[in-house]
């Protein structure tokens, strides 16, 4: 087990051995879908599936090991908007504890209600290694939220997006050019936006290079 800060806070993974604990879904995360504020849990050893968004949200490596020993299927736990650990994890830009949700088969497609993918919430807060990591075991980079928010949609939101804008598009499954449900591209989104419009420009400019190649 990793560090505690109280007797009680180290208990409640071993008292978790033990429980008849209910399953279900608890008070979200977030109060809206931009990812713009964590609610506190304040009965997170209520059941297995709160335990584990907790104490992914603490960053307790140790502890969420031990509880995907205990429940391997809580690694799908999700609150009440459809948030899960791996989606928290990557809010955070938890990186170890991203790669510890994959390698336990976390999903890294799942979908909150609202259609927001764990790629779409590192975005949002330009994690970039998150990101990274996401694509590498199969994230969708083109996946649409409700809004028909692509990734890069939401990366181009951020003022300083430069590291996972790079991240993104950079990836050869990448499409650019998809609009959101307002006709906009995530070019015209960061051009208003943010400071990061030139990466968008350069890169719009690699797509259409005549390569010189013959057929």
């Amino acid at each position: 087990m990793g560090d505690y800060d109280s007797d009680d806070e180290k208990s409640q993974v071993e008292k978790l051995r033990y429980a008849k604990v209910p399953r279900g879904m608890f008070v979200s995360g977030w109060d809206d879908d931009t990812d713009e504020l964590i609610e506190e849990d304040k009965n997170p050893q209520a059941s297995i599936e709160r335990m584990i968004l907790w104490a992914v949200g603490e960053n307790r490596i140790s502890e969420v090991r031990e509880i995907l020993q205990l429940d391997a299927d809580s690694v799908h736990a999700r609150d009440n908007d459809g948030y899960t650990p791996l989606h928290r994890a990557c809010y955070n830009n938890f990186v170890d504890m991203a790669k510890l949700l994959l390698q336990h088969q976390a999903d890294p497609n799942a979908r909150t209600a609202l259609g927001w993918t764990p790629l779409h919430s590192a975005c949002k807060w330009n994690n970039a290694d998150c990101a990274l990591l996401l694509l590498q075991f199969g994230a969708d980079v083109n996946a649409e939220s409700d809004g028909q928010q692509t990734p890069l949609h939401i990366t181009a939101t951020v003022s300083n997006c430069r590291n996972t804008a790079t991240v993104l598009l950079l990836d050869r499954n990448l499409q650019a050019r998809k609009e959101n449900n307002s006709e906009e591209t995530a070019a015209v989104i960061a051009r208003r936006t943010g400071m990061s419009y030139v990466i968008f420009e350069i890169a719009d400019e690699a797509y259409d290079c005549d390569t010189g190649l013959i057929d």
